[in-house]
């Protein structure tokens, strides 16, 4: 069959090499001559296919011919009474692309290229997809499914059931029989219908025998463990899963040539007790020809050795006598009948089963001993319990329950068992008590994405009639739906093979298995209800097989890898042969018997022969096809044999089928080491002799890989075998798709054994292991094919574990024949070509790490042995030694000795004195060379090394130097030469170190030299650091010193993660001290570092849990920072100096209940400064050392003022004045704290002047800090970010330079807090840093409308990075703003505060955006001038008339213009406005709407009544002129309702207006009136009756505006009034803008103000 229908010209081409034909013969005579068919002499034939009375083929241009008996019409020729003797092409499948054909017993089936199914023949029972009982034309089967049409890849044939198998792994069915699966018992199933058994299974191949069917299933992927781990092989240990709990069901193990299962496994789930089972023996099958007698016999102990059950029997007795043959299961019930009586017992179905035996001691006793002679077939450790609960597995279902209630009365039975052999029964588990078994990562798991080894674990399943075992499940009984066959679970079986009577199934490994019927020994054993294996002669490997009806054929591998066919079972008479012409010249006659006649022996021979023998029970080669060619396959039904050969024309076939049959041979050898060697090197006892030793890991390694390999080399076998039958394309191999995979993986493979090799791994496994692998004996003799006995395993261990890479060689030979026989320019050419070179490559570099692991043994071997030890290690391979090219230290002392080796990973210096000879007894113990003894020896990494030469000077010569972390070596050669060889060697290597597993381009100096890579990665312990002792680095590193990115690790716990510079910590970074008790926390400081100090900005956490953010400076707080302590409860934020408060700052104390606003020294209040409470009182004076003392003022909540004499507390000290709200006042000298008592001695004054009081914001802050002298650390900061020294202004140029420095600082950053995976948009954060590079065009003069927009954007992504200056400003700024007025800060008076400040931060905010942009216009030095209001470039609104709007517009344009200079219309407010404003408009709106809680309370309610008026009543009450009583239009289809309508009119403008709440700025908030006005005009508009521009008045526009504003319901009007007045740029108040916000604040007055008391 091939593999799919693509016709390609790649798979034609490989066609064309082969030129296979079909033969037939009968029998396993020598003299036979396989008849061919001279039809195919031109054809190339790739399958051919039996039937009971005709014979199917198929060729490679996919044509299907048919010849012999067709009056079923299975020849497809459309006849019923067709006979041909000569195949003819079957017409009617011409153009259908055909890859498959199928014979069954009278019909025939064909899948197409596309998935299609034709079957054609005796359809009586269904088996033809159809309900007419003959078909003489293919006719096309249709497969139903709701989820698609399934695609058929693989069909097979039964006598009256077929089977198809698609793509997907489903299984389809129809015919008539339990051989279906689907439960339908012998009903006909003419449309096929889906297996559900195997749902969400995946199917990989089918085979329908006579009455049964088999199926080879994928087992479920369960995760993958190391092979340590698991500390067996899967062959040895795999096991199926209970489908209730997902634990395994059973195990398998092989014994001998016996399958055992090991059934012990008790479901979690299930409710009832099951019997106890510790073992399932897998007896041979009850072998007989005859009906059952009616009661057992006694059975010979003797004769049950290989586990069969067996009778009493006596050479005189006839074999009718002697064997039961039980034929069905009718017969295998009446064979239970009652002793005495000899009733028969009814069927299961008619009575319960617990009365099918007598319960009676005498019936106990009988059964007993009848039961008694089985023999477990595995020992069971020291004696093991042989109670008769053992046997329960291998009695018939129908006697368990009487059993068990005789042996176990206590014990209770599971009726519906799901399964032949009952569960239960304990094992004791395997204990891991080592840890090395779980330390080791898997290389299967690192491979499992690339190695798809899913073919080899496999699973057979089996359903059908079984009265000749053929079902492989123990027992004789039909089985309707699939049962598993367990034995075969763990076997890696690739292909079954099902025949009338019996099966044989083809493992991986080139082992097959065979069960069912074996009368005429086709088994090749005794027969079987088990599978068990087929021993062949040499162990030749099998890969093929088909069987006829009392006969099997096997196809193996022979003499110089062409294929044999072998003989198993009944071959035709002597008759049949002689019509055939296949006897011998001179026959031997029978003799006549006068006794019994006896079944004959079966003739078995390794040599040819002509005598007649009438069965075979071994297997018989059949020498005469090697005449035939190249066999691929072969084919057999009941006693005809068939098969299609090559005769190796062009010489492919003969390469391919060596490929392929060394690929099996490697995979049978490796698969023996694996289940036996490698599980006994795997062992827990093993591995404990090897622990703590060097040889622990490289041997585990070594291991995990050779199981990874084992299981690619066997799906390679598969599909190489698969290529020689036709059935797979060469181009489709993984060995040739995946070939970069494969060949890494065996360089894996070959460098762990390499590495074992250098520790002279396999003689010390050998040796201490000896015992253990004793056992093996006969698998190393078989292997190493050494007839001697294996003493030393050492060497014997190294060549089975070469096998894989002595394979490689092999690979590059064959690949590179197999490409001569395509196209040069064909794709599989290609693919060999690039194959067998990969394949050359891996030969020479395994060659070469062979010789460099040979060469380092024998150094380690001559090495002096405590020098070995501590410096042997699997992968280090020997580059130089100076005792062959010698290598001195400069300086050294006359009787030092110096001893330099260069490894493939480290340098070595070995120290010590020259022997003397009177202490040469007391240096015996010492690693030493001849007269030297060496004492000490120092290991430095070649990563952590920089080689370099030296000037030839007076005093040294040929010198080169080495430079490492805390020493440096000065060496001299002997010679020019010498100092290049060492230098070029060391350079070399280490060059190999630091690109090792990376893919780089090699640079090369015009010398050719590799030049030494100056910054590299390493790790060092430093022995005296700077910063302490054992002080660990690990990260980049320049010429001996620690220089880039990095980790630096103390002894006690300190880390410090980040850039170093010279070895000290520089740039940003993040230290850890781990915490000094139970009660602290770990201090953690993340930022800026310089010259190993913190310096710049910088998070730190303290042990107590206090929190400080800002700068640093010699690791002190130094600059402006935020403190945040836990206990007591407090936020400073401020400047600092030396680790204090010191300068403006501003502290909410949560303990005391106050915030502190002014100056501070030496963490002290000291100078100007106010205090707000919780309780609303603010006081405000002159701080000294943390007091307040002198002249102060004192306001409390309700606005109570004080001036005069102030302490602290706040506490009245004196001489003052105390001012009521209303105006009063008393004159005195005051005594007391504010919150208690005060004594008052004074006058009390009446307030007498005319007006109201004196306002509060006049008397306030004589005493605080102005806005001007706050927070100016702040901007001395972003002036030292920009380049700024000093008082000096930084110029351009160095402004964006430093810009540019701190964005690149910032990139390392983010790669920092990646790596530490921190809660970071690193990717937005990324994107703006790199947005910000591109400087805007600037300092050209001017600054045009483009210029002015990009300036805009740039400064708006910056300040919202805090990366940048401006970002970092920003983001201080608003810190120090929240932290002054949020919480108590929200005071009314302290609005006024709030206002400068917003205003000093607009100032000095825009003269350091000067400093980038200084062609920005300069409002430093001269008086603000009201400009010309800015609107967007889409709007423009008039309050003219018409005939100055176009002039006005035209005006508007110019000044639009992009190439115009704008900057004269830029101020600070229009640029920064926009930036900073809504990050500060939340505080301030809040401070506003405490300001104006009392009249806003007042306005609201005046707004809700006003609200109350319908539209037409509320424009009538405010004086709309009714012109201008407009509605929206769908208002004016109901005229009768207008007078009912509310919020109607006018809506446009009023939901913009709502928009100015949603504003931050107040040339935004402007705009947005603005916009109003203009809705109301372009409302107006629509309903005037001529096109003019309306003119209005302030008589026509209050009124409207006021309902507008009216109906827009915001809600702190009064708020945005004020917010807008405070903060408008002075340069529009008096345009248009001016204008509109006059209405509105008119508005809200007359709102506020207006009697409302008749509404």
């Amino acid at each position: 069959m091939a593999a799919n229908g693509d016709d390609s010209e790649e798979k034609t081409v490989e066609l064309s090499k082969f030129h296979s034909q079909p033969y037939s013969w009968k029998g396993f005579l020598s003299t036979s001559v396989p008849s061919g068919y001279d039809l195919f002499t031109k054809k190339d034939v790739i399958k051919i296919s039996l039937g009971n009375q005709h014979t199917a083929f198929l060729t490679s241009d996919h044509a299907v011919y048919c010849y012999g008996s067709g009056e079923h019409g299975q020849l497809g020729h459309g006849k019923f009474s067709d006979v041909t003797k000569k195949p003819v092409l079957v017409s009617a499948l011409k153009g259908e692309n055909v890859i498959d054909v199928v014979c069954g017993a009278e019909h025939t089936g064909v899948v197409c290229a596309d998935g299609i199914v034709f079957c054609w023949g005796n359809s009586t029972k269904g088996q033809c997809g159809t309900t007419e009982e003959k078909i003489n034309t293919p006719k096309q089967v249709t497969l139903e499914d709701k989820t698609g049409d399934p695609f058929v890849t693989q069909l097979s044939c039964g006598d009256s059931h077929t089977l198809a198998l698609t793509n997907q792994g489903q299984v389809w069915a129809w015919g008539a029989g339990s051989q279906l699966g689907c439960g339908t018992g012998n009903s006909v199933v003419s449309t096929p219908q889906k297996l559900t058994a195997f749902c969400g299974r995946k199917v990989l191949k089918i085979s329908c025998g006579s009455t049964f069917s088999l199926a080879i299933l994928q087992k479920v992927k369960t995760s993958i463990t190391s092979s340590v781990q698991s500390n067996g092989t899967e062959e040895d240990g795999d096991s199926s899963t209970c489908i209730a709990c997902d634990e395994d069901a059973f195990s398998v193990h092989e014994e001998g040539d016996t399958l055992v299962v090991t059934d012990n496994h008790i479901c979690v789930h299930e409710k009832k007790s099951v019997l106890p089972s510790l073992k399932s023996i897998s007896p041979d099958s009850l072998d007989g020809s005859v009906q059952p007698k009616k009661k057992w016999t006694e059975p010979n102990e003797a004769a049950s050795d290989n586990g069969t059950y067996t009778l009493d029997d006596d050479d005189e007795v006839s074999e009718a006598e002697t064997q039961i043959r039980v034929t069905n299961l009718d017969d295998a019930d009446k064979s239970f009948t009652e002793e005495k009586t000899g009733d028969v017992v009814p069927r299961p179905n008619e009575l319960d089963v617990d009365s099918r035996l007598p319960l009676n001691t005498t019936a106990k006793q009988y059964l007993m001993k009848q039961l008694r002679p089985v023999k477990l077939v595995s020992s069971l450790p020291n004696g093991g319990d042989r109670s008769p609960n053992k046997i329960f597995n291998f009695v018939p279902r129908m006697l368990l329950s009487g059993i068990e209630r005789l042996i176990s009365p206590q014990g209770t039975f599971l009726g519906n068992l799901k399964a032949i052999m009952p569960k239960g029964g304990t094992a004791a588990p395997l204990v891991r008590q080592n840890s090395i078994l779980v330390e080791l990562p898997s290389m299967r798991s690192l491979y499992e994405g690339i190695f798809d080894d899913s073919p080899l674990q496999t699973e057979v399943w089996s359903w059908g009639r079984g009265t000749m075992g053929q079902l492989g499940q123990g027992d004789t009984l039909e089985r309707p739906q699939p049962a598993i066959i367990k034995q075969l679970s763990s076997k890696g079986i690739v292909n079954v093979y099902a025949g009338t009577s019996h099966c044989i199934a083809v493992g991986s490994n080139g082992q097959a298995f065979s069960w069912g019927a074996s009368s005429d020994g086709q088994l090749g054993h005794t027969g079987q209800l088990v599978p068990k294996r087929i021993k062949m002669p040499g162990n030749a490997l099998i890969w093929g097989a088909a069987l006829g009806s009392n006969h099997t054929l096997l196809l193996t591998d022979g003499p110089s890898f062409q294929p044999d066919v072998y003989y198993l079972g009944k071959q035709p008479s002597l008759q049949e042969l002689r019509n055939e012409g296949l006897t011998p010249e001179s026959p031997q006659r029978e003799p006549k018997e006068t006794t019994p006649k006896r079944r004959p022996m079966s003739s078995v021979s390794k040599s040819p022969t002509v005598k007649y023998a009438a069965r075979a029970k071994q297997p018989e080669k059949m020498m005469f096809m090697r005449k035939s060619g190249w066999v691929q396959s072969v084919a057999a039904r009941g006693d005809n044999c068939a098969c299609i050969s090559d005769k190796n024309s062009s010489g492919y076939a003969s390469i391919l089928c060596e490929l392929s049959g060394t690929e099996r041979l490697m995979y049978n050898q490796l698969s023996t080491i694996k289940a036996s060697i490698l599980k006994s090197l795997q062992n827990t006892d093993t591995l404990k002799l090897l622990a703590n030793s060097t040889y622990l890991y490289p041997l585990r390694k070594l291991l995990d890989l050779f199981v990874t390999l084992t299981g690619v080399v066997g799906v390679h076998s598969a599909h190489m075998t698969g290529a020689v039958q036709r059935t797979h394309f060469l181009g489709d191999l993984p060995l040739l798709l995946k070939a970069k995979d494969v060949t890494g993986l065996f360089e894996l493979y070959a460098k762990a054994l390499c590495d074992f090799v250098t520790l002279s791994g396999f003689k010390h496994v050998g040796g201490v292991a000896g015992e253990i692998l004793k056992k093996h004996e006969s698998t190393f003799s078989e292997l190493l094919t050494k007839e001697e006995k294996v003493t030393d395993f050492g060497p014997a261990l190294r060549k089975l574990f070469q096998i894989p890479i002595v394979r490689v060689k092999s690979y590059a030979y064959l690949l590179g024949k197999l490409q001569l026989y395509f196209p040069e320019d064909s794709h599989e050419r290609q693919l060999l070509r690039e194959s067998s070179c990969m394949w050359e490559n891996v030969q020479s570099t395994i060659d070469a790490s062979m010789a460099d692991a040979e060469e380092t043994k024998a150094f380690w071997d001559s090495c002096p042995t405590k020098l070995a030890e501590s410096l042997k290690l699997p992968e280090r391979r020997l580059i130089r030694d100076s005792r062959k090219i010698p290598l001195q230290l400069v300086g050294a002392g006359r009787l030092s000795s110096n001893w330099f080796l260069l490894f493939n990973d480290s340098f070595v210096h070995a120290q010590g004195e020259q022997a003397l000879a009177k202490a040469g007894a007391m240096q015996q113990s010492k690693p030493s060379i001849g007269s030297q003894v060496f004492t000490s020896h120092t290991v430095h990494s070649l990563a952590l090394v920089w080689a370099e030469p030296i000037p030839d000077t007076d005093q040294v010569k040929n010198a080169l130097q080495l430079t490492m972390p805390e020493k440096t070596l000065l060496l001299n050669a002997n010679s020019q030469t010498e100092k290049a060889e060492w230098l070029w060697s060391i350079n070399q290597t280490i060059d190999a170190v630091l690109t090792a597993g990376r893919e780089t381009a090699e640079v090369k100096s015009p010398n050719g030299r590799v030049p030494p890579k100056l910054a590299r990665p390493g790790r060092y312990t430093f022995t005296n650091h700077p910063q302490g002792k054992d002080v660990t680095f690990e990260g980049m590193w320049l010429t001996g010193k620690p220089h880039g990115s990095g980790a630096l690790t103390w002894p006690d716990g300190r880390k410090y993660s980040g850039n170093l510079i010279n070895g000290l910590q520089n740039g940003f970074g993040w230290s850890i001290e781990p915490a000094s008790d139970a009660d602290s926390k770990a201090r953690v400081y993340q930022g800026q570092w310089k010259e190993g100090k913190k310096e710049g900005r910088g998070f730190l956490r303290h042990p107590n849990g206090d929190v400080y953010l800002g700068a640093f400076r010699e690791d002190r707080c130094c600059g402006n920072g935020i403190l945040q302590c836990v206990s007591p409860a407090s936020i400073y934020v401020g400047q600092w100096e030396d680790d204090r408060f010191h300068g403006y700052g501003v502290k909410d104390d949560s303990l005391q209940g106050e915030k502190y606003m002014g100056f501070w020294a030496d963490d002290q209040r000291h100078g100007d400064g106010f205090v707000i409470t919780v309780d609303g009182v603010y006081y405000e004076g002159s701080f000294s050392q943390d007091k307040l003392q002198g002249n102060g003022i004192l306001v409390s909540e309700d606005g109570t003022c004080f001036q005069g004499q102030l302490a602290s507390g706040p506490t009245l000290n004196g001489k003052g004045t105390l001012t009521m709200p209303n105006g009063d006042y008393v004159d005195g000298v005051f005594n007391g704290k504010w919150a208690d008592e005060v004594k008052i001695n004074g006058t009390f004054n009446k307030y007498t002047d005319e007006g109201p009081p004196p306002s509060l914001a006049r008397m306030l802050g004589q005493n605080t800090a102005s806005a001007d002298a706050k927070w100016s650390d702040i901007f001395s900061e972003c002036w030292q970010d920009l380049g700024g020294d000093g008082e000096s202004k930084p110029d351009c140029m160095r402004a964006w330079s430093s810009v540019a420095a701190l964005l690149a600082v910032g990139k390392r950053e983010l790669e920092f807090l990646e790596a530490l995976q921190a809660e970071v948009d690193i990717p937005t954060m990324r994107k703006a840093i790199e947005e910000l590079e591109r400087i805007p065009q600037h300092n050209r003069n001017v600054i045009t409308t483009n210029d002015l927009k990009d300036i805009e954007k740039y400064l708006s992504k910056a300040v919202d990075l805090p990366i940048h200056p401006l970002g970092r400003l920003t983001e201080n700024l608003v810190n120090a703003f929240r932290a002054s007025y949020v919480g108590i800060g929200a005071h009314q008076l302290l609005l006024p505060y709030a206002i400068e400040e917003v205003k000093c931060f607009i100032k000095k905010t825009y003269q350091i955006i000067r400093i980038l942009f200084p062609e920005l216009p300069d409002y430093s030095n001269k008086p603000r001038t009201p400009v010309v209001e800015q609107t967007p470039a889409d709007f423009y609104y008039d309050y003219g008339d018409a005939s100055n709007k176009e002039e006005k517009k035209e005006g508007q344009a110019k000044l639009g213009n992009p190439d115009e200079d704008v900057s004269q219309l830029i101020t600070p407010e229009s640029l920064l406005h926009p930036l900073l404003l809504p990050k500060l408009c939340p505080a301030l709106l809040t401070m506003y709407a405490v300001k104006n809680s009392d009249e806003n309370d007042r306005y609201l309610d005046r707004l809700n009544r006003l609200n109350r008026q319908l539209d037409m009543s509320l424009m009538a009450y405010l004086g709309v002129d009714q012109k201008f009583w407009l509605f929206e239009d769908s208002v004016y289809s109901e005229p009768s309702k207008l007078k009912e309508m509310k919020d109607v009119s006018y809506l446009e403008a009023i939901h913009t207006l709502e928009r100015i709440s949603t504003a931050f700025s107040p040339a935004d908030k402007l705009r947005v009136i603005e916009a109003t006005m203009e809705a109301i005009d372009v409302k107006v508009q629509s309903k005037e009756e001529e096109e003019k521009s309306h003119v209005w008045s302030m008589d026509d526009l209050f009124p409207l505006f006021q309902y507008v504003v009216t109906r827009a319901r915001i809600a702190y009007l009064g708020s945005e009034i004020q917010f807008i007045e405070d903060l408008m740029d002075p340069g529009i108040i008096h345009g248009r803008l001016g204008i509109l916000m006059t209405t509105l604040k008119a508005c809200y007055v007359q709102i506020c103000n207006e009697n409302l008391t008749h509404l």
